[in-house]
């Protein structure tokens, strides 16, 4: 599945294919109850699952492709990320 198409799915729909088809790359820190997931998903695509440590819920997901490299800077340090990123 490629991006554009990721992005035309229903928000349970999104959120199911990162479960199921997504490979957990990383975590940060965004606040001190906010941790945000990466995924990188079949047809070389990231998303990032916020998810609310205090209230145990997703509160938002973004997809994004590799030309949004800079969205990676903060995982850099903590993973390898995929060769078809060079």
């Amino acid at each position: 599945m490629a991006l554009p198409e990721f992005n035309r799915l229903s928000s349970a729909d999104q959120l199911s294919t990162v479960f199921s088809t997504g490979h957990y790359l990383a975590r940060r820190w965004q606040a001190e109850d906010e941790a945000v997931h990466l995924y990188e998903l079949p047809g070389r695509f990231f998303a990032e699952l916020t998810y609310n440590t205090t209230r145990n819920e997703i509160i938002d997901l973004l997809s994004f492709g590799p030309d949004d490299k800079d969205r990676l800077e903060d995982y850099a340090v903590a993973v390898r990320l995929p060769d078809w990123l060079e």
